[in-house]
């Protein structure tokens, strides 16, 4: 009698655990096209407790070095230092978790014969002087990038592998363009992309096809939607625009909203030496798209109108884990304006606009300035 209780009693445990393992949660999948990302917890009796992490991406405008700017940073035939005309900028630039910077100017070297308008190559060590001040990555894709030719680009894009800066938009090959840029952030994948409306007219050589990314309409939305499935924020560099203009023109508008219809998170612009405003502009069913239709220049020898003034640009990312979700979200667009002076010994410095004097060559105040590039923020 007892031995059949005991039977009873181990057959009626047995279904019972048998029943609970068939309860396991299992994971689910990844929806990358609402950019909701689905998870399982492994302790099905736990609550959830939310993570939240918060970074800020940045960028700078134009590092474009004209002979007047690189001769006042000579310090010896053929040596090069511009750390010191950075200095006053170095908090602006190391305050971003992530910044890039556009070197509009290629720095393929000494080597090749330094130049100026129309045709650029610069010192190396503007590279080293930006990453001592807080860049992180190298935008490469622009009007200039094969001004003298590829092997002063591939000396450059060796330089950014030694420093170990990752770069966008020029490439050593088509292996090299293919190699995703996906930069993680405290656990923040960030896929950067860049492109350009023009090289000038200079023809890409023939075997060098990827050697710069041009705006084609196929290629650029091809390439957007493969990192959209990598990363959690999508970023992209658009050369464009018309030089010295303080509003965007239609193609920038139109590419912008197309870029937004495919999701992209972060737009920086670059090439008219000015800066135009903010914007944000709805995605399907996502975010809105932030906007920077042009940073201006950062650092560069021009001298009229308001291309003397640039900025710091930044955005805070949160990526959120609840539940069974995770989510992107963005806030707090800005741009904190900065100014190239003019030194004791004529140098060209780049320092906080706020700080600078004299004022802006256009006479515009940091004020004056600041509402500029935010009056299309809601």
């Amino acid at each position: 009698m007892r031995f059949n209780l005991f039977i009873a009693l181990w057959l009626l445990t047995l279904l019972i655990l048998t029943s609970c393992s068939d309860l396991e949660e299992k994971p689910a999948a990844v929806n990358h096209e609402t950019r909701v990302l689905t998870t399982s917890t492994k302790d099905n009796t736990a609550s959830w407790i939310t993570q939240e992490s918060t970074i800020s991406i940045g960028a700078i405008g134009d590092v474009l070095l004209h002979d007047r700017v690189y001769e006042l940073a000579k310090t010896a035939p053929g040596t090069y230092d511009f750390d010191i005309f950075f200095e006053q900028v170095k908090p602006l630039l190391s305050a971003p978790d992530f910044l890039m910077a556009n070197q509009e100017s290629i720095p393929g070297g000494i080597e090749f014969g330094l130049s100026s308008y129309p045709a650029f190559n610069s010192p190396q060590e503007i590279i080293h002087t930006l990453k001592d001040a807080g860049v992180d990555m190298i935008i490469a894709a622009n009007n200039h990038t094969i001004d003298r030719g590829i092997p002063p680009l591939i000396n450059a894009l060796d330089l950014y592998d030694e420093l170990e800066l990752p770069y966008a938009g020029a490439f050593k090959n088509a292996d090299d363009r293919n190699d995703h840029r996906i930069i993680e952030i405290e656990g923040i994948d960030i896929g950067v992309l860049s492109y350009t409306f023009s090289t000038n007219g200079i023809p890409i050589p023939f075997g060098f096809e990827d050697s710069v990314a041009l705006i084609e309409e196929e290629r650029v939305i091809e390439e957007v939607r493969t990192i959209r499935e990598m990363a959690d924020v999508v970023v992209v560099h658009m050369h464009w625009g018309n030089e010295y203009e303080r509003l965007p023109n239609d193609y920038q508008t139109s590419w912008a909203q197309k870029l937004a219809d495919e999701q992209v998170d972060i737009i920086f612009g670059h090439h008219p030496h000015v800066l135009q405003p903010i914007d944000q502009l709805k995605q399907p069913d996502a975010e809105d798209t932030i906007v920077f239709y042009s940073l201006g220049n950062f650092y560069s020898g021009q001298n009229f109108n308001y291309t003397d003034v640039g900025g710091v640009a930044s955005v805070e990312v949160t990526k959120t884990l609840s539940a069974d979700k995770v989510r992107i979200s963005l806030s707090n667009p800005v741009i904190e304006p900065t100014q190239v002076i003019r030194g004791s010994n004529s140098e060209y410095i780049v320092v906080p606009m706020k700080d600078a004097a004299p004022p802006s060559i256009a006479g515009e105040t940091y004020e004056e300035t600041v509402e500029h590039v935010s009056q299309w923020l809601r």
